[in-house]
């Protein structure tokens, strides 16, 4: 049947692609022998395009197939991983497309296209192509063919004749022969990936239904790391329908299917490569352009031709294995799309660093470990290499240093003078590294998870669970800069019996410091170098023999803070800590968390998270009693909250504010009305120096919390008491208790009253009206001043115990006078 005209040419003719005198060609044939065979075919003829880079080594430019016949290419283990994601998918798919573009110009020769050379190195007796630059385009590639084969092997029934004869030729003369090379009894695809990668490329290689037995047989994993993945949810992954396991022994108790493994993000992008293709593939050959199976199976046959005539293979010839040039080579050129990152050429160092040593393969697996502690995953491994550096690199004084001049440490030879030393530049110095790395990658991911499992370390409980309590809330702070510094010592420590009560000494002076720096609010280069120049007074104090004194290390990390930071200490730090306003919830939670842990370990040495109210800190909330919406639109007394808590002896402090708030209509406006940016100056100015207060915050579980954020505070404080009453005793919400400043026989009284759907109303009864009006500024300084006392005693360091003593009993005169100063800029 006559196809229709508006069928692209790609659907009507077969392109032929013939070679050239150099044996460039993309093909190596003579057109005129198909055009013979298959004499009622329609063929074109394309024009070549050849490019090639001019490098030292000799290239040699030639066709996949030309390449590829009977040979094997292998991803060297300096080689990054899989790497490309479906933005390069996109891009590169949409070359392939142009192909339904291809019109014949008067020489009846469609045009060709190109997009992409693949270098590869083999020794001049070689028989195996390494692949120096280029991996993800040849592996991307093997994808598409792989589902172009199984594309048109799935369409043989609904063709004959020559059609078909050549569709079969096409199958498993060329794409059988290309993609799978007999090993032993198995058949395997022609490219070889690294270790890391291998596996789960073998399982895209394969039909669904033989997909099993290798998911099987992959090494388990730590479900508590990151890429973790259930044996059931990585079938679920591969589109493996149940029934084709549900029958296998191994599968019959729920063991295996919950069991881990890892799942790397290379191995994601592999399945989803494979994915991406199989659909659109799918869906190409599903166009309404092409009707007919016929159709179908001419655009499928020059999709082939078209990819296999537009990557182009430059064969490197090494007369020597000069393994150093070769990964000179990979860190000179930049694949499609996606550049080197630090940690792919930091891998490719250690692998040359290894090559040709008898011990190779231990090596390699030694960094692979190191990866895998951090679920492979480059950003986490290069801010770890970072840290490490920073905390044993004297020429290093800061993180950013170290992550900056990364890859100088990473040199395979120590040249000349240069300061900062070569991990890599001998055989031996890189084994000791490697060997160290290990461990230190173990306790850096411990500290960043607070998760101490080592079983093999002495660290016991109690220490061990406040040290992970501590390690908690410094991750939760949102600071990074005390890690080298307690990565460093806590691997000493497990290098050294009996140092538990040690380490939570040294890490509650860490812990101090980041919170006085938090609430200082000064820059951050003020003690970026405070922890690697105290790792190398830590070492100093090695060769003394007092590297475990608590109280030599923790002065040393204090007097390492830059002189500048005076906002840390003494008076200074108390005006600071009274004065601040804008508290984030977060970073104030955290420090609440802090002082009510301690003083439960030292009243019942069980810490808060002990305790109801903190059995998951994440559920914990910052609870604001002055509320952060205390304009109560739909109430019947919109401004009940102001009136309450500015309230003194009669008058109102911010009465102007208040009448003005009243006068606009301030709880009907909305962004945008007129006056509405003068208002919101004036509701942001009471939230910032009242409302994200500290003496406004209390811990509340988040159950308590959401229904009754913006009540009035009778409402308040009957469900506090109510629901979480044991949680009103922790010294932070201690205030608002019967051992605080709360009556307890009106307490009793207000908890067996229903609320009032309005508690604004002059209706409601008097006893919660009193209550409504029982928090004011005037309570928060008194609550203020206790909370600034407990405050100052946890973050006191124990070698300075009496840094704060001259100011304490000063404290509520202090609190007082910083809130008459609020309220004087309020009401300008």
């Amino acid at each position: 049947m006559e196809e229709e005209s508006n069928t692209p040419l790609c659907g009507k003719e077969i392109f032929l692609y013939p070679g050239d005198p150099d044996g460039t060609g993309m093909l190596a044939y003579d057109t005129t022998q198909y055009r013979d065979r298959y004499d009622e075919l329609q063929f074109a003829d394309s024009t070549q395009f050849i490019s090639s880079l001019e490098e030292n080594i000799r290239l040699e430019n030639r066709s996949l197939l030309r390449v590829a016949e009977g040979e094997r290419f292998v991803v060297p283990e300096y080689q990054r991983n899989f790497t490309w994601e479906e933005d390069q998918h996109e891009e590169l798919w949409n070359t392939i497309l142009s192909i339904q573009d291809l019109k014949p110009k008067a020489s009846d020769l469609p045009v060709d296209t190109y997009f992409g050379t693949v270098y590869v190195a083999r020794d001049a007796d070689g028989d195996v192509f390494e692949i120096i630059d280029g991996q993800q385009r040849l592996t991307t590639v093997a994808i598409i063919l792989k589902n172009l084969k199984q594309q048109l092997e799935g369409r043989f029934d609904s063709i004959d004749g020559q059609l078909l004869e050549y569709a079969q030729h096409v199958c498993d003369r060329q794409l059988e022969d290309l993609l799978y090379r007999a090993d032993g009894p198995d058949i395997t695809p022609f490219i070889t990936l690294n270790d890391h990668d291998q596996p789960f490329f073998d399982i895209v290689f394969k039909e669904k239904e033989n997909r099993i037995k290798p998911v099987k047989n992959l090494s388990q994993y730590d479900g508590r790391k990151t890429n973790s993945i259930t044996v059931q949810s990585l079938l679920d992954e591969l589109d493996i329908p149940k029934e084709a396991y549900e029958e296998d022994e191994d599968f019959e108790d729920t063991d295996m299917l919950e069991s881990y493994r890892y799942y790397g993000d290379a191995h994601r992008r592999l399945i989803n490569a494979d994915k991406f293709y199989k659909k659109n593939i799918r869906q190409f050959i599903e166009k309404d352009i092409f009707e007919t199976p016929e159709t179908k199976v001419r655009a499928l046959l020059n999709l082939t031709h078209y990819i296999l005539r537009s990557l182009r293979v430059s064969e490197c010839i090494f007369e020597t294995s000069n393994q150093e040039l070769r990964i000179e080579v990979f860190q000179s050129l930049n694949d499609r799309g996606v550049e080197l990152s630090n940690m792919d050429k930091i891998r490719a160092r250690v692998v040359g660093r290894f090559q040709g040593e008898s011990d190779s393969d231990v090596q390699i697996d030694r960094w692979e470990s190191v990866v895998k502690t951090f679920g492979g995953d480059s950003d986490d491994v290069e801010d770890f290499l970072a840290h490490y550096l920073a905390a044993t690199e004297k020429e290093f004084s800061t993180v950013t240093e170290a992550k900056n001049e990364m890859l100088e440490a990473f040199r395979l030879k120590q040249i000349g003078h240069h300061d900062i030393q070569s991990r890599l530049a001998s055989p031996g110095q890189a084994r000791d590294f490697l060997e160290e790395l290990v461990n230190y990658a173990q306790r850096y991911r411990e500290i960043v998870s607070a998760d101490l499992t080592d079983d093999d370390l002495e660290l016991k409980d109690p220490q061990k669970s406040e040290c992970e309590e501590i390690l908690k809330r410094l991750n939760k702070l949102g600071t990074k800069q005390w890690r080298p510094f307690v990565m460093y010592v806590y691997q000493a420590v497990t290098e050294a019996p009996q140092k538990d009560q040690f380490l939570v000494d040294v890490l509650k002076t860490v812990e101090d410091i980041s919170f006085r720096f938090s609430i200082s609010d000064l820059v951050g280069t003020v003690v970026d170098d405070t922890y690697p120049n105290s790792c190398q007074e830590f070492r100093e104090l090695e060769q003394t023999g007092n590297q475990f004194d608590s109280e030599e290390v923790s002065e040393i990390l204090i007097e390492n803070i830059d002189n500048s930071a005076r906002q840390m200490f003494g008076e200074s730090f108390i005006d600071r800590l009274v004065s601040k306003d804008g508290w984030n919830n977060n970073k104030t939670k955290q420090l609440y968390l802090k002082v009510a842990d301690e003083d439960f370990r030292q009243r019942n040495e069980v810490g808060i998270t002990n305790s109801h109210l903190s059995s998951d800190s994440s559920e914990v909330h910052i609870e604001h009693v002055l509320p952060v919406s205390y304009i109560l639109a739909k109430k019947d007394h919109p401004y009940a909250w102001l009136e309450h808590f500015f309230h003194n002896n009669g008058d109102n402090k911010i009465r102007t504010q208040i009448d003005y708030l009243q006068s606009r209509d301030a709880h009907e406006l909305s962004p945008g009305d007129d006056g509405y940016d003068e208002i919101e100056r004036v509701v942001n100015g009471i939230e910032e120096r009242f409302v994200r207060d500290i003496g406004n915050m209390i811990l509340l579980d988040e159950e308590v919390n959401r229904p009754i954020q913006n009540r009035l505070f009778a409402v308040k404080l009957k469900e506090y008491h109510k629901k979480h009453d044991k949680d009103m005793e922790n010294i932070i919400n201690q205030y608002f208790g019967t051992d605080g400043a709360v009556d307890e026989s009106k307490l009793q009284r207000l908890l067996t009253l229903d609320m009032p759907d309005d508690e604004t109303r002059s209706t409601s009864p008097s006893l919660i009206q009193d209550f409504n009006e029982w928090w004011t500024y005037e309570r928060l300084v008194q609550r203020k001043s206790q909370l600034v006392s407990e405050i100052l005693q946890s973050l006191t360091f124990s070698t300075r115990p009496d840094e704060f003593e001259p100011f304490v009993d000063d404290l509520e005169n202090i609190v007082e006078e910083d809130v008459q100063k609020r309220l004087a800029v309020l009401t300008v």
